[in-house]
This record gives structure tokens, C-alpha cells and sequence, in this order.
């Protein structure tokens, strides 16, 4: 009896490591640190206005471009000492009569419009090379920025020179959530507001704090001129030119990355789930390539970097497959006469310790959002999206087990195959491979 009891607790400890060492507690103790964060906070305040460039790479965004240019005039920020450069990056609809509408209304705002069409990462460094202000702010064009983004980005590097570059906080707009007319849809989007909310303000708050950032976000990223132009610039080879200019900045100059968690960016949500699988696979794409090609420069040097990337690597890619056999081995373990009522026990309490990390990191969260008062109420007025979380990560995590999968399988390029191409694929594949099966099921009905 004491010997089943032994092997019975070993084997429950081996398939529960993973989860519980890698995803609770390590989500527990950055939660903490960021709760702790949040009270030794300072006020920061400025009594100079340097230059800021601001870069808005342009594709297709004949619907979202002038509420992005409204967001960046509406700023508290001297109107004056703003530059913005949007880099046509292959345009293929109205959107440079928007901007030469906008522009003809709005003359105080200085704007530039530039022709580059080889990609995001070449736009961005045609913008880098005539950017005039003292920082660099890059935002995607199918966004807003809240009213006080700019002003506190400066605050935060004028306040601390040890600081070469910071990400903003990304959150999905609240408003365009509600307008989605499909009820599962709006509910993913909801979902997807609250996952930026944690990664963001708890997830890239305590790699701030620790100065452990791998890479700074796409779409709202910041730079002191000075620096970012020591660099290599953006990398065209890969689909993570962000996290490869994190890379750079971490590994060549031995610069800090942190986070600017009063510097709100609102984005449109997710418009299917088409779209979800394709982004997640870029991420998860560009996050291989990157940790390819930093490796050995990283183990060479032996600096912290090294670790970053081992951390990021190891819990991002190393354990998503140990994962994936811990979720099905449920199922096997059903065949093996294990107690139902055991299974099921088990996943449910895993299911709870998740939710339990999720609802640490919704308060935490929440007290960061206290100046977005609209957004602050709508998460908590919808706060039962936490119990949704883990299911929700769930699918997140299947797609990015597709992303490693393909990224072995095909080249690189922005939009890949969506999850109903990989469906009906899979479909054709399995009906050739059962053709003797269905062959024989046609002849059994026609008797």
C-alpha cells in the first residue's frame, strides 16, 4: 500500500511540475513584485519638452489612420515640438487622401509622408534616418494613443537616463469590442483585452522591474534617438524585428529596457480567429529566429542576456511540448483504469490554481488602469472573463505549438495560413488517407 502510495505521488508530482512551478508560482511571485512596484512608485514630472518623432508605418489603413493622427494631435504635449513621419509600407487603398485631408485640417502638426514598400522593418528604419526629435516613438497605425502617452514617455526618460528604451502599454479598444456583432467573438476580444491588460502590466511590468525584458512590443515601442541609431536597426530577415532590436539594444550596447506603465496604446481587437492563429504564430515565429541568431553571441559574451534568453526559450519553447503530452496523457490515463473522479479532480484544482493566478493579476492590473477610469470599469464590470482565461490560453497555447511546428516546416512571411486553410488541408489529407475506408463505407450503404 505505502509503495502505490509512493509511486502514485511521484508520478502526479512529475505531470503537475510543469504547470505549477513554471506557470503559478512564477506567475505568483511577478504579480507580487509588481504589486510591490506599483506602491514604491514616484511621481515624475517635467518642466522641458524635448523633440519627439513619432513613426507610423502605413498598410491598408484607409479605415483606422485618421483616428490614429487625431489620437497623436489631441496629445498633452506641445503641438509644436511634435514630428510625424508615416512610411507607406505598400499601400493599396485611399488611405493617402485620408492623411492629405487630415493634414490640410490640422497644419499646426508637423507631417511627413514617405514611399517605402519592402517591408515593415525597412520602413521603419527610412523613418529612423529622418527622424529629428530627441526620442523615437513608433506606434501601428491601426491604433490610438491615449491623451497622455507621449508626455509620460518623455517624463519617464527624462527622469531616468539609465533607460535607452521602453514599450507602452497595449490594450485592445473597449468601444470597438462592444461594436462586434458576433456574441463568441466579442467575447474572445474581451478575453484578448484582458490577456494584453496581464501581459503588459504584470508581464512585462516585472521583466521591467528585473530588467529582463526580450522584446519590446511592435506596436508601441520608444527610443532615445542616440541609441537606437547605434544599432544594426531593424532586422528585414525576420518576422521579430522588434524583439531583435530588444536584442540588440540588451546584447551590443548593454542598455536597459523597461516598461512605461502610465503610456496607454488602444488597438483595434482581433477581427476573427483567423486572424488570432496567424498573429500568434508570428510571434511565436519570430521569437525562434531571434533566439537563433542571438544564441551563440549571448553564450560568447556570458552577460545577462544569456539568461534572458535561456529563461524565454526554455519556458516559451522547451516545455511547450511536455505541456501538450501532460494535456492529452489526461485522456490516456482514463484507459489505464485511473479513478474518473481523480482525473478530473486533478484538471479541475489545476483548472482553479490558473484562475486564482489570472484574478492576482486582474487586481494588480487594475490598479495600474486607475487614470483609464472607462477601461478600469469595463474590465471590472466584466470581470467574470477571468474564470474564461486558462480556456482561452489554452487555444493561444495550441496555436503557438503550430507556429513552432510550421516554423520548421516553411519560410518565413507575414501572413501565413490561416486556421481554416490548416483545417481543410488536414481534412483532404486524412479523406486520402481514409480513402479504402470511405470507399468501403459507400459500398456497405450501397448493399
Amino acid at each position: 500500500m505505502n509503495q502505490e502510495l509512493i509511486r502514485q505521488f511521484l508520478f502526479w508530482s512529475i505531470w503537475l511540475v510543469i504547470p505549477l512551478l513554471v506557470d503559478i508560482i512564477e506567475g505568483l511571485r511577478s504579480g507580487l513584485i509588481v504589486l510591490i512596484g506599483y506602491f514604491k512608485k514616484t511621481k515624475e514630472e517635467i518642466d522641458f519638452y524635448p523633440q519627439v518623432t513619432l513613426l507610423v508605418p502605413v498598410y491598408n489603413s484607409e479605415k483606422t489612420i485618421e483616428s490614429c493622427l487625431k489620437s497623436i494631435a489631441s496629445q498633452n504635449y506641445p503641438i509644436k515640438n511634435l514630428q510625424v513621419i508615416l512610411i507607406n509600407n505598400g499601400l493599396r487603398d485611399n488611405a493617402y487622401e485620408v492623411f492629405c485631408e487630415f493634414q490640410g485640417k490640422n497644419p499646426k502638426l508637423r507631417l511627413w509622408w514617405v514611399d517605402s514598400s519592402q517591408g515593415k522593418a525597412k520602413a521603419l528604419n527610412k523613418g529612423l534616418y529622418m527622424s529629428e526629435g530627441k526620442y523615437v516613438i513608433n506606434i501601428d497605425s491601426d491604433g490610438v494613443l491615449d491623451k497622455n502617452a507621449i508626455l509620460k514617455i518623455v517624463e519617464k526618460f527624462e527622469n531616468n537616463p539609465d533607460i535607452n528604451a521602453m514599450t507602452g502599454v497595449i490594450l485592445i479598444d473597449k468601444g470597438l469590442i462592444e461594436k462586434t456583432e458576433r456574441r463568441f467573438l466579442r467575447l474572445i476580444q474581451r478575453c484578448e483585452l484582458f490577456e494584453y491588460s496581464e501581459a503588459f502590466l504584470v508581464g512585462r511590468g516585472f521583466q521591467s522591474e528585473k530588467n529582463r525584458m526580450f522584446t519590446l512590443a511592435g506596436a508601441f515601442s520608444c527610443f532615445r534617438k542616440d541609441i537606437v541609431l547605434k544599432t544594426q536597426l531593424y532586422n528585414n530577415e525576420t518576422l521579430g524585428e522588434d524583439t531583435h532590436m530588444t536584442s540588440q539594444i540588451r546584447e551590443f550596447l548593454k542598455g536597459k529596457i523597461a516598461l512605461c506603465e502610465e503610456a496607454f496604446f488602444y488597438l483595434d481587437p482581433i477581427e476573427n480567429i483567423d486572424k488570432l492563429y496567424i498573429q500568434r504564430q508570428r510571434w511565436q515565429r519570430g521569437q525562434i529566429e531571434v533566439s537563433s541568431l542571438f544564441k551563440d553571441i549571448a553564450k560568447k559574451n556570458n552577460r545577462g542576456f544569456e539568461n534572458v534568453l535561456k529563461y524565454t526559450m526554455v519556458k516559451d519553447h522547451t516545455l511547450v511540448f511536455p505541456r501538450l503530452i501532460w494535456v492529452f496523457a489526461m485522456v490516456y490515463l482514463a484507459f489505464l483504469d485511473y479513478p474518473l473522479e481523480l482525473i478530473v479532480g486533478a484538471n479541475i484544482i489545476m483548472y482553479l490554481a490558473y484562475v486564482l493566478n489570472s484574478f492576482i493579476y486582474f487586481y494588480v492590473s487594475r490598479l495600474y488602469l486607475k487614470n483609464q477610469i472607462d477601461v478600469e470599469k469595463y474590465m471590472k464590470r466584466h470581470c467574470y472573463i477571468v474564470l474564461l482565461l486558462p480556456l482561452y490560453r489554452f487555444m493561444g497555447f495550441l496555436m503557438r505549438v503550430a507556429g513552432i511546428i510550421n516554423s520548421a516546416k516553411r519560410y518565413a512571411v507575414w501572413n501565413t495560413r490561416t486556421f481554416s486553410d490548416e483545417r481543410s488541408i488536414v481534412m483532404k489529407r486524412l479523406r486520402k488517407r481514409l480513402y479504402l475506408y470511405y470507399r468501403a463505407k459507400e459500398w456497405v450503404n450501397n448493399e
